[in-house]
């Protein structure tokens, strides 16, 4: 575990949970030799930095096209997340996809996010550039009260600064991603708010080739201490890649 890729406080950081999730379905595709179509992690503890976390993958069952399979994450003597999953390729002509990508501006036309002041230097938020296409990301909106739709519209990528070369938007990094869908937790409640993940569920359409992933987050509501929200992601061309959703513990900052 190091600091670029964990999150929080700079003195309290712990691994990103979308690290988790897209490691843990890196080692299923690997250990399988087949593509995810379906995950769900369970976040269990905090893995810290210095720490070494070990991703042991069980494969259920394996049937002519399609693999169910666990992976489990543990370090120290406990178990930080579970991922249980789908695994798998089917050759059918047949094709289709019934939710659209927004019409927003393109990432060049929009403005960059502001990343949070407390964080530590070099910890995973400065690896992923989002550019915000509609509503806010992380803090309070303009003006303050409840957002009247709960609808952030971002654009991300791997940061360029920091790849040069370049890096490819493969499973890990949309699983990555996917576990910015707490960002909209605060422009949503008018207030400086987020969360930690209880779980996040991610289905995948296809995997095409794109320089930025059109991210369209939507909050479902907020009540009794906890927040519940989906992430419909797109390539630029506006071909599903995939779906995700989470729960999470509300924290509340201001």
């Amino acid at each position: 575990m190091t600091p670029p890729i964990s999150v929080g406080p700079a003195d309290r950081l712990f691994m990103f949970g979308g690290v988790g999730l897209g490691a843990g379905l890196t080692a299923l595709e690997q250990v399988t030799g087949r593509p995810a179509v379906w995950a769900t992690a369970q976040y269990e503890s905090y893995a810290r930095p210095g720490e070494t976390v070990t991703f042991r993958v069980d494969e259920r069952v394996r049937g002519n096209q399609v693999s169910q399979a666990r992976v489990t994450a543990t370090t120290g003597g406990r178990e930080v997340l579970t991922v249980i999953s789908a695994l798998g390729r089917r050759d059918l002509p047949e094709r289709g996809q019934w939710t659209l990508a927004p019409r927003v501006a393109p990432p060049e036309d929009c403005p960059p996010r502001q990343l949070w002041s407390g964080r530590h230097p070099d910890d995973i938020h400065g690896r992923l550039d989002f550019r915000i296409a509609h509503g806010a990301m992380h803090g309070p909106r303009s003006g303050g009260g409840l957002a009247p739709d709960g609808h952030t519209i971002l654009w991300a990528r791997p940061n360029p600064a920091l790849f040069p070369a370049g890096q490819p938007i493969d499973t890990a990094f949309v699983c990555m991603v996917a576990d910015y869908v707490p960002s909209g937790v605060g422009p949503s409640l008018g207030r400086d708010a987020g969360g930690n993940s209880l779980d996040n569920s991610i289905r995948f359409h296809r995997m095409v080739e794109t320089d930025w992933l059109l991210c369209d987050v939507q909050i479902h509501g907020v009540a009794n201490g906890f927040a519940h929200g989906r992430m419909h992601i797109f390539a630029q061309t506006g071909e599903l890649i995939a779906t995700a959703s989470q729960s999470l513990i509300l924290r509340l900052w201001d």
